[in-house]
């Protein structure tokens, strides 16, 4: 008894933290949203970046790739990797085409999510682009590296969502669904924030775009408690 009222107290402050999130997740997904805008405003500068994001984006729409064992492979070697961070072993470790499983010496909040907010072929990327620039990268190097990139972040944006989408996610079982779409949504919007400011750190103006983002959140709620 004692137990099962313990579960749910938990459960009840799990979902009332990820209600508290919402705003805050909406704001910084608002301030993506804002920033991407401005970027696509003036193409010349996020050129690149734009064409391969869209690129990706439009063979994913269209089903012309099929690149659903890579990111099962990508989901459970994050999950591989935030364990050995903290200390955690690994015991096995499979994928499949549409789904994979690795077994873990344990796990907890930032191991159950880890594969949804954390880019990893993203990182990847920028790990090749700085090993070309210290090795002689070539005239283009820059160019092609913001493409990838903007492949990347869209490859692992998409198939986050379809994840999480089409079925239901363990993985979510740690905090709650709510929390834990709540921490999804909300450490997304910061790694792609981040992102976009060191890719383009003179054409991102973070706060501006934080301000804008509040007002419109504060608009709409304003218009809806009306």
């Amino acid at each position: 008894m004692l137990r099962t009222l313990s579960r749910s107290c938990a459960r009840c402050v799990q979902n009332l933290t990820g209600l508290a999130l919402l705003p805050a997740a909406a704001v910084f997904v608002l301030a993506c949203a804002d920033v991407l805008a401005r970027l696509a405003a003036r193409p010349r500068a996020a050129l690149w970046f734009l064409a391969g994001s869209g690129a990706y984006a439009l063979l994913y729409a269209c089903a012309l790739l099929r690149l659903r064992p890579i990111y099962v492979f990508a989901h459970e070697s994050t999950h591989a990797l935030a364990a050995w961070m903290i200390g955690g072993k690994v015991f096995s470790f499979s994928v499949g085409r549409e789904s994979g499983r690795v077994d873990l010496s344990h796990s907890n909040l930032f191991i159950a999510l880890a594969p949804y907010w954390v880019p990893l072929y993203a990182l990847a990327v920028a790990a090749a682009y700085r090993f070309s620039s210290w090795s002689g990268a070539s005239a283009h190097a820059r160019e092609l590296f913001l493409a990838a990139m903007g492949a990347a972040l869209s490859f692992h944006l998409l198939h986050t969502a379809e994840s999480l989408w089409s079925a239901r996610q363990s993985d979510l079982d740690e905090a709650g669904t709510l929390l834990s779409l709540a921490l999804i949504l909300l450490l997304n919007a910061l790694v792609l924030l981040a992102a976009f400011k060191c890719l383009f750190p003179r054409q991102v103006d973070l706060s501006a775009s934080f301000l804008r983002s509040w007002g419109w959140l504060a608009s709409s709620l304003s218009w809806i408690s009306r």
